[in-house]
């Protein structure tokens, strides 16, 4: 498996733990939940600072922003691999 191929797993395996993010954000889980806390910490350092960077008011469009320039990213990279 070269690099590109690996890069490209990656970040198709985070947007999805973003997904889920969104999704434990809409059902309101125990904040202890070990689950929650895994995805959070995962997502964290990619969504805070989007988040800060554009604020939208009450409504959160960084997980929008960081699946846009993941999708962004992995079309970059699927092209430098081919």
């Amino acid at each position: 498996m070269d690099i590109a191929r690996l890069a490209l797993a990656v970040l198709q395996v985070y947007t999805w733990v973003i997904v889920a993010r969104v999704i434990l954000s809409w059902v309101n889980p125990n904040p202890r939940n070990e689950l929650l806390l895994w995805v959070i910490r995962l997502t964290e350092p990619v969504l805070g600072p989007l988040r800060r960077l554009v604020p939208f008011g009450g409504l959160d469009l960084s997980p929008l922003l960081a699946w846009l320039l993941i999708q962004l990213l992995m079309r970059l990279i699927a092209q430098a691999g081919a």
